[in-house]
Formats: structure tokens, C-alpha cells, sequence
């Protein structure tokens, strides 16, 4: 078996080079993203998508398919997309 391409964990302190405009990105895009893939965990990319599933397993598994062949490593930000309850305020009578 080939040795995995996808790296999600680092060294304390260590942050990737595409983290924070893929970040940008997944809040721009949150609403397409719910659309297309529902309440999911998704791997993102230098602002792709390459991975999604119910289960970090499943997630990591579908980005090894998706990723380029040419790509030896890639760092994406881990995300869970959800629908955000609203806020009710509650106050004692």
C-alpha cells in the first residue's frame, strides 16, 4: 500500500501555508457547501474540496481518490459542515 498523501495533523505550533485562505473560503462558500454535501466532514484544499464523508475515515479515503497524482502531499483544513440552530432566548418569568 501506497504511504498516504493526506496529512491533517502537524506539530503544535505549526500551521499550513494554504490554512488560513482555505478557511476564507469554506465560510464564503458554507451555504454551496451544506447544499452540495449536506451535513458532512470535508477535506479542503488550496480552495477545493477533495474529500467528504459521514466519518473522518470516509473523508480521508474519498481525498486520496480525488487528490491529483502529482500531488505527494497535501495539508487541508479538516471541516464539519452543519446547519446552525437558531438561538432562542429564554428568559424567567
Amino acid at each position: 500500500m501506497d504511504a498516504p498523501r493526506i496529512r491533517t495533523g502537524h506539530a503544535r505550533g505549526e500551521t499550513p501555508p494554504n490554512a488560513r485562505a482555505d478557511l476564507e473560503w469554506i465560510h464564503q462558500h458554507e451555504q454551496e457547501l451544506l447544499d452540495k454535501y449536506g451535513e458532512s466532514m470535508i477535506l479542503v484544499y488550496q480552495q477545493q474540496v477533495i474529500g467528504a464523508g459521514q466519518t473522518y475515515a470516509d473523508m480521508v479515503a474519498d481525498a486520496e481518490r480525488n487528490l491529483p497524482p502529482h500531488v505527494t502531499e497535501a495539508t487541508p483544513i479538516t471541516y464539519l459542515l452543519h446547519y446552525r440552530q437558531p438561538f432562542f432566548r429564554v428568559r424567567s418569568g
